[in-house]
């Protein structure tokens, strides 16, 4: 489900400001249109078969889930390679600038 903006978030996260935040207990995650995972509490851990059978024994393949600080909503999700960067999502405005 997408918000109103395309982003994808439906409401996960708020523009308030010029700072996105958690759309349930209003943490601040930062300037909009900046990263906001890394202000976040991540966790990794292998897909070990949650994927299904392409994922058993794959201990490099990880699923990441991000956190709010403030109450613990996951906010979003990502699979990745053992020591790959965060993916860089950000909040789209629609503001120039």
């Amino acid at each position: 489900m997408s918000g109103p903006d395309g982003s994808g978030a439906a409401g996960v996260l708020d523009l308030r400001g010029a700072n996105q935040h958690c759309g349930r207990c209003g943490h601040d995650l930062g300037p909009a249109g900046a990263g906001w995972k890394k202000r976040t509490l991540m966790r990794e851990r292998p897909m070990d078969g949650a994927g299904g059978a392409p994922y058993r024994s794959r201990e490099h393949v990880l699923l990441r889930t991000f956190l709010c600080p403030g109450c613990g909503r996951q906010l979003a999700a990502e699979t990745a390679i053992k020591g790959a960067p965060i993916l860089d999502d950000r909040l789209h405005t629609g503001r120039a600038g």
